[in-house]
């Protein structure tokens, strides 16, 4: 069971930074846009994806991308 004890956070936030975590992976193996990635994810509403992505990476997806993969 995920507990924010175990964590450090409440189980749907530690649930979303998985999600987060696997969209930072998707860039080294896709060519997947930003949208794709987050429907592939769970996240059909782009807007909502790229402000949680924001929320917890500090950097939007497209900012993300062009940082980590020049």
């Amino acid at each position: 069971m995920i507990t924010k004890k175990k964590t450090g956070y409440a189980p749907i936030d530690y649930f979303i930074r998985l999600k987060i975590q696997k969209a930072c992976e998707l860039p080294e193996t896709t060519d997947q846009q930003v949208g794709e990635m987050g429907y592939s994810l769970g996240y059909p509403d782009i807007d909502y994806f790229s402000r949680l992505f924001k929320k917890v990476v500090g950097l939007s997806p497209r900012q993300y991308r062009a940082e980590r993969y020049r």
